[in-house]
């Protein structure tokens, strides 16, 4: 059952211009995880980090001043200090598709901090769904219209109508069961008819179970 308390945020897939969607849903061969990333390698770990702390470390990295700094700030620190573990973030990619992931804690993984890879920074995910963007309201479709590298949703959670498709319907789970029994009944009737002796006791031993189990 999904948690209604998480946030959900939209988030790019290029991490130090790189587009690394393959490698966040299907992982690395090295470590098989799912996972998102930001990039701007070269601050260190983050972890505990606070937003001022951050912000110079891209001063100090980057040289960033002015707009520059304050956007590549809000993305940074919204990554790592924003977002909280079980919050979703969702990724469209140029067919319109939107991958919706569940999130862990931050993480820093020393090994991709480097302008290579330039993706240390990261969080483990988990896959939930992939949807047609098109099937989305108009507040996610306006979510994923920013261009910034991660912009949390403004509404609450239930506003986004992601619970259609991350809740169970038990409604039609109950229809796929009955239709399924229905279905083995069938099957087990036409074994009464068998020319094999063991087929018919067994079939009648299933049906005679069944019957008892739901007088």
């Amino acid at each position: 059952m999904i948690n209604i308390n998480v946030n959900i945020f939209q988030m790019k897939s290029k991490p130090h211009g790189i587009d690394r969607l393959h490698e966040f849903i299907f992982g690395i061969k090295e470590d098989n995880f799912s996972f998102v990333a930001i990039g701007w390698p070269g601050i260190g770990d983050l972890t505990s980090a606070s937003k001022d702390e951050i912000r110079e470390r891209l001063e100090k990295k980057y040289n960033y001043k002015g707009q520059q700094l304050a956007t590549y700030l809000g993305a940074v620190n919204a990554f790592v200090n924003t977002v909280k573990k079980d919050d979703l973030i969702l990724i469209s990619n140029n067919l319109d598709q939107v991958y919706v992931l569940e999130v862990g804690e931050y993480r820093y993984v020393k090994n991709y901090d480097n302008d290579t890879d330039g993706m240390c920074h990261q969080r483990e995910a988990k896959l939930l769904i992939v949807l047609n963007k098109a099937d989305l309201n108009k507040e996610l479709q306006e979510l994923l219209r920013n261009r910034g590298t991660i912009t949390q949703f403004k509404y609450p959670f239930e506003k986004s109508g992601l619970e259609k498709w991350l809740e169970p319907d038990d409604s039609t789970l109950n229809i796929n069961l009955s239709e399924l029994v229905s279905k083995s009944l069938n099957v087990l009737e036409k074994e009464l008819l068998s020319d094999d002796s063991m087929t018919r006791i067994k079939a009648a031993t299933e049906i005679l179970r069944y019957a008892k189990e739901n007088k």
